[in-house]
């Protein structure tokens, strides 16, 4: 897969935009494939989780997940633009404001990227609203069953890695404190399935959806990821 378009900000050989990646798992393996081919971007270094001295680029990716946007976020974000898969990390509200800080001191921005992320985004502050995420995914207990029921906040610290699309519908929505969640363990080979729920008076709105997350089909987040990249070469943009 090639992107056809040119970053702005580029032009040519020899000024192609610099990227820096976090994690080489299957996220990113599939980012860096694609960077390595992709007119316009050059991927400069691959950064592990204890890494410690790596050149600046004006935009990091970070694939790693929650821990490597907790060992490295601050310091990346200084450096440039960051797109992250670690959104549940901002579950830590004294973590977010530190990186809220280093935003706005060095006017870079942070970007959370989840497999889907559907829903109102927008309201008036003072319209009591409130989130709950239905999430259904092998592996998420000891043994196919409810696994959890309650507050956000409370299950991001016992399940970060598997709670950055409801950290981040929270924060693009009605907050972390006005957000639940339900987590429940499926048999070995099930699809992933996320079902967020809003209501605010007078209104209700439901998504679902499901990921077939198999090892022979690309990670639907690398997917949004590359099409992010590729959209930020354009003129058009949606959300």
């Amino acid at each position: 897969m090639t992107n056809p378009a040119r970053p702005a900000g580029t032009g040519g050989a020899g000024r192609a935009a610099a990227v820096n990646l976090v994690g080489q798992g299957r996220i990113g393996a599939a980012v860096a494939e694609w960077l390595s081919n992709a007119p316009g971007y050059r991927l400069q270094e691959l950064i592990g989780r204890g890494a410690c001295g790596w050149q600046p680029a004006p935009l990091t990716i970070d694939t790693a997940g929650p821990g490597a946007l907790r060992d490295h976020g601050e310091r990346l974000l200084a450096e440039g633009d960051l797109w992250t898969v670690g959104a549940a990390a901002l579950a830590d509200t004294a973590f977010a404001e530190r990186l809220r800080r280093v935003a706005q001191a060095s006017g870079n921005r942070l970007r959370l990227f989840t497999a889907t992320l559907a829903g109102p985004a927008r309201w008036p502050r003072e319209t009591p609203v409130r989130l709950l995420v239905r999430q259904s995914a092998p592996g998420l207990g000891p043994a196919p069953g409810p696994v959890f029921d309650g507050p956000l906040a409370e299950a991001a610290l016992r399940f970060p890695d598997h709670l950055n699309t409801a950290t981040a519908a929270a924060l693009a929505g009605p907050g972390i404190a006005a957000t639940s969640v339900r987590l429940t363990c499926t048999q070995a080979g099930s699809p992933q399935v996320l079902a967020l729920q809003y209501r605010m008076p007078g209104t209700l709105i439901e998504t679902e959806a499901r990921f077939d997350l198999s090892p022979d089909r690309q990670h639907p987040v690398a997917t949004a990821i590359i099409a992010a990249l590729q959209e930020r070469a354009g003129w058009l943009r949606f959300g």
